[in-house]
C-alpha cells in the first residue's frame, strides 16, 4: 500500500481494493469490511451532500464509539466538512460552547443512547445557539418523543438511518481539508479547538503502524472515546493501515476482557488505572494470549502495581505520551534493545514515533534550550502537529515556536533528540476521569451560582483518583448551598467536572510576588487532600 494518500477517501479506496474483505471495524460484535465501509461512507456522503453539507462546514458529532461515528467522519471528510468531536459526557453548557463558539452547522446525535438524556441536555442549550444549526441528524427511533422534542425547539431534524441506507451518488472527494477538531484545556477559561487535517492524521496512522508493530492479523481495541485524541488515534491507526479496530460504545472492565478474548485483540491503549483493573480482573494470563502490546498513559500517578501485574500476566507493556495538538500515542517508551533507553520504559514520556520528529527541553523563562537531562518545558517538532487552533491564530502563534516546535506546557527532560521523560504539567490543569480539565472552566461555572463571590478549584487525591474540590468565598450575607450548587453544576457540565466538595473559606492562601498576588494552588491541593481523606464514606 502506497504511503502517498493525502485524504481519507483516497486511502479508503486503496484499502477497499487491497483489503476489501478484511474486517475494518467490529462494533458491538458486528463486523464491517473495508469494502463495505467505503460503500457506506460514499452513500452517506451523497445523501449528506444532498442535504446541504459541503466543504468548510462544521459537523458536531455527539455520538458514542460506534459504526455511525466512523461513517459520519469519513463522509464528512469526503465532502471537505470538519467534524467537531463532542464528548458524550458533556452537558448543556459544554455542548452550547462547541455549537456556538465552534460555529457548528450540523449536529449528529443519538437522543436516547443508553439512557443518557441527550434531548434533555439539548433542551438546556440556549435557543440563540441552536438557531445557527442548519439541521440535527438523529440516530435511533425517529418517531421517539426525544426526537419530537428536538423538532419542537425549531430544529430541522433528519433521520440518520434514511441518510445511511438510501442509495445515492457522492460528489467527487474534495481532498485534503481540516478533518477533525478536539477540545482541549488551555491557559484561558475556555477550551480551545484543536484542528487536524486529513493528511496529518493519515501520516500519524502510518507511523503508529510501524512503531507499534501492526500487521494483517492485528486487532486494535478502541475503548477510549473517539471524541478525544486518545480514542481517535487508536481508531485511525488501524483504519488507515488496513487493520481491524474493535469498538466499544460503553466500556467497563468485564466487557473489555470479553472483547479481548472474543476478538483476539492484539493491541490496546488506555490509562494506567484502567489497564491495572483489567490485569487484576483476569482469571489467568491466558486471557491475554492474543495480546502483543498494551500501552498506558500515566493519568493516575498513584498507581504503583501495574508493572508487577503485567509481568504476572506475561503482557508486554509500555508508557505512552500524546496530546490533542500532537495527537495521541505520538511517543512510547522503547520496548527492545537499540530502540532507546530501556531503563525509562515504564516512565511517562517516550521516544517519538515519527523518524523526523525531535524533542527538546527549554527554560520557561528565557527560552534557552537545555542540556540533555535538565528539566524544563518539553517542546516537540513533529509531522503529526495540529494545523492550528480553530479560529484562533493568536493562540496558535503562542503555542508554536518560530522554528516549528510545539510548546507542550509539560515539565520534563530530553534523553536524546527523540526520547524524553514527562514529569508534570507546568500549569494547574487536572486530569479527571482521563480528561485534562482547566480548573478555570469549573471556577467560572461555580462563580455564577447564587451566593458565590469567588472560587478556586483544585484536584484532590483519593487512592488513585483525582477529584475536583471547590474552595468558595461567599457573597456578603449569603449561605452555603452545596446541594443546590452540585445540582446546578450537574446540569451545566460533565459529571467528572462537578466538584465533589464545596469548602467555604474566608480567603485563599496567597503570596505576593514582584508583579502580582498569586493564589497558592499547592496549599489548596494539600487542603483538598485532607478534606477528602476525612470525608464520611457513603
Amino acid at each position: 500500500m502506497a504511503e502517498s494518500s493525502l485524504f481519507f477517501s483516497q486511502r479508503l479506496a486503496e484499502l477497499a481494493k487491497t483489503h476489501g474483505q478484511h474486517t475494518a471495524l467490529i462494533d458491538r460484535d458486528a463486523e464491517t469490511t473495508f469494502a463495505q465501509l467505503q460503500e457506506q461512507a460514499l452513500q452517506l456522503a451523497g445523501n449528506l451532500h444532498a442535504l446541504g453539507i459541503q466543504r468548510n462546514q462544521r459537523v458536531a458529532v455527539w455520538l458514542p464509539n460506534c459504526l455511525a461515528w466512523v461513517q459520519t467522519f469519513l463522509a464528512s471528510a469526503h465532502l471537505g466538512a470538519t467534524v467537531l468531536a463532542v464528548n458524550t459526557r458533556f452537558r448543556s453548557k459544554e455542548v452550547a460552547d462547541i455549537i456556538g463558539r465552534g460555529k457548528a452547522d450540523w449536529l449528529v446525535m443519538w437522543p436516547e443512547f443508553k439512557g443518557i438524556a441527550f434531548a434533555d441536555i439539548l433542551a438546556d442549550v440556549p435557543a440563540d445557539v441552536l438557531e445557527r444549526l442548519q439541521g440535527v441528524i438523529t440516530l435511533g427511533d425517529f418517531q421517539s418523543a426525544a426526537v419530537r422534542a428536538i423538532a419542537a425547539r425549531g430544529c430541522a431534524v433528519h433521520d440518520y438511518a434514511r441518510l445511511a441506507d438510501t442509495p445515492s451518488t457522492a460528489p467527487p472527494a474534495v481532498g485534503n481539508t481540516g478533518a477533525v477538531c478536539f477540545t482541549t484545556s488551555g491557559t484561558t477559561s475556555l477550551p480551545k479547538f484543536v484542528l487536524h487535517d486529513q493528511h496529518t492524521l493519515i501520516v500519524h496512522g502510518e507511523a503508529m503502524q510501524k512503531a507499534y508493530g501492526y500487521n494483517a492479523s492485528s486487532r486494535i481495541l478502541a475503548s477510549a472515546p473517539f471524541c478525544g485524541a486518545f480514542g481517535f488515534s487508536t481508531l485511525t491507526g488501524g483504519l488507515v493501515t488496513g487493520c481491524t479496530v474493535v469498538s466499544e460504545a460503553v466500556s467497563d472492565t468485564n466487557s473489555t476482557l470479553r472483547q479481548i478474548k472474543m476478538h483476539r485483540v492484539s493491541h490496546t491503549y488506555a490509562n494506567n488505572e484502567s489497564i491495572l483493573k483489567l490485569l487484576e480482573a483476569a482469571e489467568s494470563p491466558a486471557d491475554f494470549a492474543s495480546c502483543k502490546l498494551f500501552g498506558f498513559a500515566n493519568f493516575s500517578p498513584a498507581v504503583t502495581s501495574l508493572l508487577e501485574q503485567a509481568e504476572r500476566n506475561n503482557l508486554a507493556l509500555t508508557g505512552l505520551y500524546g496530546s490533542s495538538e500532537l495527537q495521541a500515542l505520538v511517543a512510547a517508551q522503547p520496548t527492545h534493545e537499540g530502540a532507546g533507553d530501556l531503563s525509562l520504559r515504564y516512565l511517562a514520556g517516550g521516544k517519538l514515533i515519527h523518524p523526523t520528529a525531535r524533542v527538546r527541553a527549554t527554560d520557561p523563562s528565557s527560552g534557552k534550550v537545555l542540556q540533555l537531562g535538565e528539566s524544563g518545558e518539553i517542546e516537540i517538532l513533529c509531522p503529526s502537529l495540529t494545523v492550528g487552533y480553530l479560529d484562533n491564530p493568536e493562540a496558535t502563534a503562542k503555542a508554536i515556536t518560530g522554528d516549528g516546535y510545539f510548546k507542550t506546557g509539560d515539565l520534563g527532560y530530553a534523553v536524546s533528540e527523540q526520547q524524553f521523560v514527562f514529569q508534570a504539567r507546568m500549569g494547574d490543569s487536572m486530569r479527571l476521569s482521563g480528561f485534562l480539565v482547566n480548573p478555570a472552566e469549573i471556577e467560572q461555572a461555580v462563580e455564577a451560582l447564587s451566593g458565590v463571590k469567588a472560587c478556586q478549584v483544585v484536584g484532590g487525591t483519593v487512592g488513585t483518583k483525582t477529584l475536583p474540590v471547590a474552595f468558595v468565598i461567599l457573597q456578603e450575607g449569603a449561605q452555603a448551598d452545596p446541594v443546590g450548587w452540585t445540582a446546578a453544576c450537574k446540569r451545566e457540565m460533565a459529571g467528572f467536572k462537578v466538584p465533589v466538595l464545596f469548602e467555604v473559606v474566608q480567603t485563599f492562601p496567597s503570596v505576593e510576588s514582584a508583579n502580582a498576588v498569586k493564589i497558592q494552588k499547592n496549599k489548596l491541593r494539600d487542603m483538598a487532600d485532607v478534606l477528602l481523606a476525612n470525608r464520611p464514606t457513603s
